[in-house]
């Protein structure tokens, strides 16, 4: 017990006897003690409240506490640990009473070994698949998944804990926008807006399997910010060698889905992905394949049970691990009733029967003899010779007539295939598309699917145009104009605080007067900057001398520059005959005649001229890409 006499700790914590230190840091200790009650072992939590500097930061750790306990209180997972007791020792603090795990935190396995096979990797991966899942249906998302807070059992099951920043999705306890977490392990969402569901937990969880799996992070760096950079704009790094046992395309597939920057685009279960991901498994024999099956409630030879839908719109499910005799009852009972109703079908005729309607990819709007009823899957009454209709954007519209005694099957929509020219102001920019570096330089041909999201980002040495496309957004022969930007070696990384000032920088031929949301921000040279905070400004740039008024929105990112680019200046020269007048500039004096002597250094771009003499007055409107002279009758 000397280390309890040397760390100051109570022998008693409430009605438990402590035993031994397991475990020790800065914010508190962790003690193995005993229920002599019932004789049960049991971890406790103990924090130091000396050690939190503020009274705002103890109510936030108390806080912490009390919401580990309240939210274990939720859960019942035998992947989960479980806490048996809250409460407080006087003169050291609040504790938590938990489940005793005997065994390894992941993150020491992870690191120090020993080695783990590909089957118990997928244990583990399978057993806190299983506790997220049940967390999440109970509306509870843990937001620090990472192998620090899993312990594996001496048996090799996995335990998830450390709910004290978990987040009912009806109730918070932290302001929105506060980011917590672990950085290596957050979800771009979580980094940028502070703001979490499920599907960050899922993002987490695919970052943990990752490591997991090959030993290395999806995203590595050497610093907080590098790593959350990263993160936010980049895909997950190749794994080189491929993982041993897996199918190196299936890994790319599996992980580019799980760890999409867009939540939407992930996996919508911890098990579906783990499910997905073990379809590209190569080298298993048959007797862990099935035994990894069975703990994702497979059956070891079988893909999942489909759900079978009748004409009554009844749902039958079939049994997943019963005996044979049981699931030809299953089966036999299945198919009476589906033969029962298409009979009924039949018989009736043109009454109308509720009927699935299910369109691949999902999402589609239907339409029911060219009436809108709604977006796949839906239910819908339909009567023979009724005619569908399902439109979705980017994909070719698909029609299915409805035939007596059918059940509309699943209707798939082909994307739409175009041919896109990709170009550029300057021309001669590197082309990457959806992370992949495609041959050539703009202007340049691609196949463009306009069923899928897009990314594309345009490069010629510091120039840089970015853009997403969302399904049926095409480029559509638009001149991509190349600005200012950064480059792998000189890009920026987001600031940790969410809530930090950025910038924007003046780049361009000359100065302008700025206005932000409506405020007067002051002059603005080339090269100068100014100071405003995270979020979507609008902004007012003029510049009178040189005959330039702009309006546009520009997005700052916290602790980071933005370059805001103005055009370049060009010397415009006007000569009328036979007489001259007054030169204006889009409606501006210049100040000059239109004898053809003098010039005026005016913005690159759309301008309009009108010379105003004695005899009358003609006004131009012309496009300045450079020097440009005029010489028209008046």
């Amino acid at each position: 017990m000397s280390d309890l006499d040397n760390l100051s700790l109570p022998r008693m914590i409430g009605r438990y006897q402590v035993l031994n230190l397991l475990g020790s840091g800065a914010m508190g200790s962790v003690v193995l003690a005993e229920d002599p009650r019932i004789k049960r072992k049991v971890a406790i939590k103990l924090m130091k409240l000396d050690a939190v500097r503020t009274e705002a930061d103890q109510h936030e750790y108390l806080a912490r506490f009390q919401r580990e306990a309240e939210v274990s209180g939720l859960l019942n997972h035998p992947g989960i640990v479980a806490i048996y007791d809250v409460g407080e020792v006087e003169g050291h603090g609040p504790f938590l009473a938990m489940e005793f795990v005997a065994g390894k935190p992941l993150d020491g396995i992870m690191k120090n070994g020993p080695a783990l096979t590909l089957k118990e990797k997928f244990r583990i991966a399978v057993g806190l698949a299983e506790a997220l899942d049940h967390a999440h249906a109970k509306a509870i998302v843990h937001r620090d998944v990472k192998p620090g807070n899993v312990m594996v059992t001496e048996d090799g099951r996995p335990k998830l804990m450390d709910f004290g920043i978990a987040k009912r999705e009806d109730a918070s306890l932290t302001q929105t926008g506060t980011f917590l977490g672990t950085p290596s392990y957050a979800s771009p969402e979580q980094i940028r807006e502070g703001t979490v569901d499920n599907r960050s937990d899922i993002f987490s969880f695919g970052v943990l399997v990752f490591e997991l799996m090959s030993g290395q992070s999806p995203f590595p760096g050497t610093s907080i910010n590098t790593i959350l950079y990263r993160i936010v704009n980049e895909p997950p790094v190749e794994v080189q060698p491929p993982v041993l046992g897996m199918l190196p395309e299936g890994w790319r597939r599996v992980f580019d889905k799980v760890l999409a920057k867009r939540p939407e685009e992930r996996h919508q279960s911890c098990t579906s992905f783990v499910r997905d991901l073990f379809d590209s498994v190569t080298e298993l024999s048959k007797e862990d394949r099935r035994e990894v099956l069975n703990l994702m409630g497979m059956n070891g030879e079988a893909p999942l049970p489909e759900i079978v839908s009748t004409s009554f719109d009844e749902t039958v499910v079939m049994p997943r691990s019963e005996p044979l005799k049981g699931r030809l009852a299953w089966i036999a009972a299945v198919v009476l009733v589906a033969a029962i109703g298409g009979a009924w079908f039949m018989v009736k005729g043109s009454n109308r029967t509720r009927l699935q309607i299910k369109s691949v990819p999902s999402g589609a709007r239907v339409f029911v003899n060219d009436l809108e009823v709604g977006t796949a899957p839906m239910n819908q009454p339909l009567s023979p010779g009724d005619r569908l209709r399902l439109e979705l954007k980017g994909h070719r519209a698909l029609t299915y007539q409805v035939k007596p005694g059918e059940v509309p099957p699943e209707l798939s929509l082909q994307p739409i295939v175009s041919e896109e020219v990709l170009d550029s102001a300057p021309q001669g920019a590197t082309v990457v598309l959806d992370e992949k570096k495609l041959e050539g330089v703009t202007p340049l041909s691609v196949q463009w699917n306009q069923g899928k999201h897009h990314r594309l980002t345009l490069t010629k040495g510091n120039l840089l145009f970015p853009k997403d496309f969302d399904p049926g957004d095409v480029p559509g022969g638009q001149v991509f104009k190349l600005m200012e930007g950064t480059t792998a070696d000189t890009r920026q990384e987001p600031s940790l605080d969410p809530h930090a000032p950025g910038a924007l920088k003046l780049a361009g031929g000359f100065s302008v007067h700025l206005r932000a949301d409506g405020r007067d921000q002051g002059e603005l040279s080339p090269g100068s900057k100014v100071a405003l905070p995270p979020g979507t400004h609008q902004l007012e740039l003029t510049n009178p001398r040189h005959f330039y008024k702009d309006a546009r929105a520009v997005t700052v990112v916290a602790g980071q520059v933005a370059t805001l680019t103005v055009p370049g200046l060009a010397t415009l020269t006007v000569e009328t005959f036979p007489g001259i007048g007054k030169v204006m500039v889009d409606g501006q004096d210049s100040g000059i005649e239109s004898d053809g002597s003098t010039g005026i250094q005016v913005a690159l771009g759309r301008h309009t001229i009108t010379v105003r003499g004695a005899k009358g007055s003609r006004t131009e409107t012309v496009e300045v890409t450079g020097d440009k002279g005029l010489r028209f009758p008046l």
